[in-house]
């Protein structure tokens, strides 16, 4: 366990990856300064590769991706600043909608996952077969209208530099892996694998845990698209089976096919108009309360509030419900 002073600004995410601290930046919205954690700030590569990462990602100028600002180390501490939208993190929307604070209908959940599948879609269909590599609902900013902005686009080969399996990456990380003969890659391939993780969580209505992936997905993924609940319901099914490599003939070769097949489902459905209304009202919802707890936040105290206490790395999820993103993608209250 290690003690740090906080850094100026709003304590939003402790995950894999690091601490992240929300700091206002003028009229453009927000930055998110992150401190990577152990072992992606350890190992000699990293630093290289976020670098080399970035700068492609910059040169690519992917819309729905937010930018990094700068990478820095200073001695073993290495922080990433990057810009990110005014919004709600899908992880957050995902909580509150397990734990019963905030409602989504059907149409909702399936206009809130056409937005995200259309953000990883813009993504690939990009020059240079750009892929994310990092795709999990902690990664996934909803706006105010009802888009969704990837972050974190930078981190899929610093990940696969640490050479783990799939069953690692996914409990440490929170990112789900198509299976390999060898150590994952991290292309649009993978992308698809993690696009249908995330679908699928919202289809539930809950983050995914963390003994629910790779094992038993496949009973997870009925469980979501019960038939004769929705008329989507079959073709969802199919969808996400496909999406997340189920059956190894009948998958995605990126998220642009993946969008095409999506894009179907919503004109089918004919919930459009609803689901659009429903995401971009618990979306505002969201945003508002969050800013009056900012402003809460912010007021002064007059006693002081001790520093908060980090782990370098996580500790194991607990088992209990909720317990993967609940407890490995949790907020933390400014210090």
């Amino acid at each position: 366990m290690e003690t740090r002073q906080p850094m100026d600004g709003h304590y939003t995410l402790e995950d894999g990856f690091g601490v992240r601290v929300r700091q206002a930046n003028g009229a453009h919205g927000w930055l998110e300064v992150l401190e990577l954690g152990e072992p992606l700030a350890g190992h000699p590569a990293v630093e290289h590769l976020l670098r080399s990462r970035a700068a492609r990602f910059a040169d690519a100028d992917a819309p729905s991706c937010s930018r990094v600002q700068r990478i820095e180390r200073e001695g073993a501490v290495l922080r990433v600043t990057a810009e990110v939208p005014d919004g709600v993190r899908l992880s957050d929307l995902l909580a509150d909608l397990e734990f019963g604070n905030e409602l989504l209908p059907d149409a909702g959940a399936l206009e809130l996952a056409g937005a995200v599948v259309a953000a990883v879609a813009a993504l690939h269909q990009l020059p240079g077969s750009l892929a994310h590599g990092a795709l999990n609902p902690s990664h996934m900013v909803l706006t105010r209208d009802g888009t969704a902005v990837l972050t974190d686009a930078w981190f899929g080969p610093a990940l696969e530099a640490l050479q783990q399996n799939r069953e690692q990456l996914w409990r440490e990380y929170g990112v789900a892996l198509p299976a390999a003969a060898s150590l994952p890659r991290f292309d649009q391939r993978a992308d698809v694998t993690q696009l249908g993780a995330v679908v699928l969580a919202i289809a539930l209505r809950r983050p995914l845990h963390s003994d629910e992936y790779p094992r038993g997905i496949g009973d997870l993924v009925v469980t979501a698209t019960p038939f004769g609940r929705v008329s989507h319901a079959p073709a969802l099914r199919s969808w996400l089976e496909q999406a997340l490599q189920l059956h190894p003939r009948a998958v995605f070769g990126s998220a642009v096919g993946a969008q095409h097949v999506f894009a179907e489902i919503l004109a089918a459905s004919g919930l459009r108009r609803a689901g659009t209304q429903a995401v971009q009202a618990l979306v505002r919802k969201r945003c508002d309360t969050a800013a009056r707890a900012s402003v809460f936040d912010a007021r002064p105290s007059m006693e002081p509030r001790p520093a908060p206490v980090h782990h370098a790395v996580p500790p194991p999820a607990p088992r209990r419900r909720g317990a993967f993103l609940q407890s490995v993608f949790s907020n933390l209250r400014a210090s």
